[in-house]
């Protein structure tokens, strides 16, 4: 059973953090900057944005988004 809901928390969260990435990656370059995100997701701050950019590059990855929203650092940004 608690394999089963982990599971489905793991497709939730991964379908969510699609639909983010989708829908604020407005150069379509598989990243967000942070005037992504804001455009996108105006409660989301910088300190928070700093905080997923897990290697510091400045954009986030579908992958430093969906560990952000794992780790509490940012909401649940699914549609």
């Amino acid at each position: 059973m608690y394999l089963k809901a982990a599971l489905t928390l793991t497709a939730l969260t991964l379908a969510s953090t699609s639909f983010a990435m989708s829908d604020a990656d407005a150069n379509d370059d598989k990243m967000l900057s942070m005037d992504e995100m804001k455009a996108a997701y105006p409660e989301i701050n910088e300190d928070q944005f700093t905080l997923a950019d897990a290697n510091g590059d400045g954009a986030l990855t579908e992958q430093e988004l969906k560990d952000a929203v794992e780790a509490g650092v940012l909401p649940d940004l699914g549609g």
